[in-house]
């Protein structure tokens, strides 16, 4: 009995992952932050190319790519996205150990624009060491998943947020 189990568990399928570009709510460790992410990974598997809204008391969208090669984390450095066969942009992203970021508002609203028309994406970036890290993603079927992620934070693909001015503390006009 218990080897007929065993045998159904191994001839069980794995769970499948999901289709790339799929909109998804993530849970958070933090119950006042509300994450939604789309994706896909890369043609050879290695990287993973990511939309990403935290929407709390601050809304914030990124693009992300993670990468199975350790990027090696800070310093900033550039990396080159090129939708289509268009020229490529290059910008100064984020980094941490095992992948990089964007997250500035007029950044975020060219990449996810470009992102939502795309077809292919390809990605060049570089390890702290110099070391190349080349990724090539298949573009989302339309522009649904990039528009649900970005109205999850209450963003509209095309146009930058318009964020209220802080406030001004009176006790430093005071001083």
């Amino acid at each position: 009995m218990i080897s007929i189990l065993a045998l159904l568990l191994q001839a069980a399928p794995a769970p499948a992952a999901p289709a790339p570009w799929t909109v998804t709510p993530r849970p958070s460790s933090d119950p006042s932050i509300t994450t939604t992410v789309t994706g896909a990974s890369s043609a050879d598997g290695n990287a993973k190319l990511v939309v990403r809204c935290d929407s709390g008391k601050a809304k914030v969208v990124s693009v992300q790519l993670f990468s199975r090669t350790p990027l090696g984390g800070p310093p900033a450095r550039p990396v080159s996205l090129t939708f289509d066969a268009n020229t490529p942009m290059i910008d100064n992203w984020e980094f941490v150990p095992q992948g990089a970021f964007q997250r500035d508002d007029v950044a975020v609203t060219t990449l996810t624009t470009a992102l939502a028309a795309a077809k292919t994406i390809k990605v060049h970036t570089t390890t702290t060491t110099g070391e190349p890290v080349d990724a090539t993603f298949t573009g989302p079927a339309s522009a649904q998943p990039i528009t649900a992620v970005l109205a999850a934070c209450g963003y509209t693909l095309g146009q930058p947020p318009v964020r209220a001015p802080e406030p001004k503390d009176d006790k430093k006009a005071d001083q």
